[in-house]
């Protein structure tokens, strides 16, 4: 018995039937942590052998990037997905499967420096980069290239993390190449906190950027954390999933990432100051959905984005996920499924992904 067809189409018609119902009722019948283990090596990892298309591109400046798509038949509209800092699509095995078992299509790049992309300096755990464009510009040839080659598919967007403001960049660049796009914890300013405020950081990456750039932001030596705890990290209280990521990490260390360097930093922030101006040139209905106990980005930075956003911000507010930690997609099922759910619903309001 096929476990991962017969689990993808039980899914599929419960789904299609919720939504065609109501977008309130759209119900998303994720995999649960308590079947989780068993799932992702039998069914989830079959789907990934059997049904994910990997593939790399060459940019213009002669990077190698790598991508993954799954363009399930009958699918309804295409996700592009743009991952955080540190992250690979191969993080996102369990989130393709959950889409992909509701006729979404999902794309997704790596970012260049990070994943199973070329990465930007000799020492390969330095998160680094020049000029924070180089993303959004990766992003668009990523599109032209690969995703509208591969589908005329309606396109949505979702953002993640640092994806979130590379994201905020390809929705201000190109207005009408999404039909809506959701931000999960996006990094709208980047919490750069040393000792006072979450802006210290970047007072002192304008400074250390132009002395060591490819300096570790902080001073000390920051390479990937080999052996942090569950009880240290700052991205998810879901257990199962932490254990899941920490796996793959080790098992392929050409995934691997430490901390940002001081052009990063510079960059990212430098970013933030723009974020103002790039919402008055979004036209998009935009979820911005946030992290109750995030301590990687800048709540307060968020909810200033969304007011810019004025009505493009969808219910003119952020939804806050009490308790949730910054990596909404990887959380608790409580949480999880509930932010899977407004995705789902949110998509299912515009006309243009009911085919």
């Amino acid at each position: 018995m096929n476990l991962s067809r017969l689990y993808k189409n039980t899914l599929h018609k419960k789904v299609l039937l919720a939504c065609a119902l109501s977008a309130a009722a759209c119900k998303v019948y994720a995999v649960p942590e308590t079947n989780l283990a068993t799932l992702y090596p039998s069914a989830i990892q079959t789907f990934w052998q059997q049904q994910v298309t990997t593939g790399s591109m060459a940019t213009p400046d002669g990077v190698r990037l790598a991508y993954a798509y799954v363009l399930p038949p009958q699918a309804k509209y295409a996700l592009v997905l743009v991952q955080g800092r540190t992250e690979a699509y191969q993080k996102y095995h369990e989130f393709f499967f959950d889409l992909a078992a509701q006729g979404i299509a999902v794309f997704s790049l790596d970012h260049r420096g990070q994943g199973l992309s070329q990465r930007e300096l000799e020492d390969a755990h330095k998160g680094h980069i020049t000029d924070f464009a180089l993303y959004s510009q990766d992003q668009r040839q990523f599109i032209a290239e690969v995703v509208k080659a591969k589908t005329t598919l309606p396109l949505y967007l979702l953002g993640h993390s640092m994806g979130g403001a590379v994201s905020v960049q390809l929705l201000a660049q190109q207005p009408t190449l999404f039909q809506r796009a959701v931000l999960t914890s996006p990094m709208i300013a980047p919490n750069a906190t040393v000792a006072f405020s979450e802006q210290d950081g970047c007072y002192l990456a304008t400074a250390f950027a132009w002395s060591c750039p490819d300096c570790y932001a902080g001073f000390v030596s920051q390479p990937y954390p080999l052996d942090q705890t569950f009880a240290d990290n700052i991205l998810t209280s879901s257990t199962v999933r932490y254990q899941l990521f920490r796996d793959l990490y080790k098992r392929q260390p050409q995934l691997q990432l430490g901390g940002p360097t001081w052009s990063w930093l510079s960059q990212a922030c430098a970013v933030a100051e723009q974020m103002p101006a790039l919402a008055g040139q979004i036209k998009t209905p935009v979820l911005m959905l946030q992290s109750g106990a995030e301590k990687a980005v800048s709540n307060s930075a968020q909810q200033q984005f969304c007011q810019a956003l004025g009505p493009y911000c969808s219910g003119e507010q952020v939804q806050q996920f009490a308790g949730a930690q910054h990596e909404l997609l990887f959380e608790a099922d409580k949480h999880r499924d509930l932010a899977l759910q407004k995705i789902i619903a949110f998509f299912a309001e515009d006309n243009s992904a009911v085919r």
